[in-house]
């Protein structure tokens, strides 16, 4: 028994004013972002 997450986004804007990125093993650092999604469908079921 799972569960299936379907997550469909068709407008979003996403701006990222400050990271820091090191790839030794992957670290990544985002200080200030601004995220919006205007259209989404979001589906959860059940298997």
């Amino acid at each position: 028994m799972g569960i299936w997450i379907e997550l469909r986004i068709t407008n979003y804007e996403l701006r990222i004013t400050n990271y820091e990125l090191r790839i030794t093993n992957y670290e990544l650092r985002i200080t200030n972002y601004e995220l919006r999604i205007t259209n989404y469908e979001l589906r959860i079921t059940n298997y």
